[in-house]
């Protein structure tokens, strides 16, 4: 049964990006999305303010909003909003890399959400909505 309360929409503007493996080199790991995930993080705190951690089981619900190709027509770009994407990136690298920035800002770690509703759909706006609902 899923807590009554609605639960808060978190938004991060722009295209979604997906999570990057890691890159190895001179013997070396880095992360290239470093600076990316710090910026992430700092909306997302921003985003949930002083609210408490989501304590689990958790439901993840998201909805990754792509853009349109710029040489799209506009009769086409308006038929074509709200219909699935496609193509790549693919949806679990989506999702993996806003579980992982929300680890320790929303929940304590990414292994609470036991369901995942992820949508990627078309839209003048790219952006990714996503809520956490604890289950109880």
């Amino acid at each position: 049964m899923m807590n009554s309360t609605a639960p808060k929409v978190y938004i991060i503007k722009g295209d979604p990006i997906p999570l990057a493996r890691a890159r190895h080199a001179h013997r070396r790991t880095y992360d290239d999305q470093k600076q990316l995930k710090s910026m992430l993080r700092v909306s997302l705190e921003s985003q949930h303010g002083d609210r408490p951690l989501y304590e689990g089981p958790l439901k993840f619900e998201a909805t990754f909003y792509f853009g349109f190709p710029e040489k799209m027509s506009q009769a086409k770009k308006d038929k074509l909003a709200g219909k699935p994407h496609i193509f790549r990136p693919d949806i679990s690298n989506l999702q993996k890399l806003i579980e992982d920035v929300a680890s320790g800002i929303l929940y304590h770690d990414d292994c609470l959400i036991c369901i995942s509703v992820v949508y990627k759909v078309y839209d003048h706006i790219p952006r990714t909505e996503f809520t956490i609902t604890e289950m109880k």
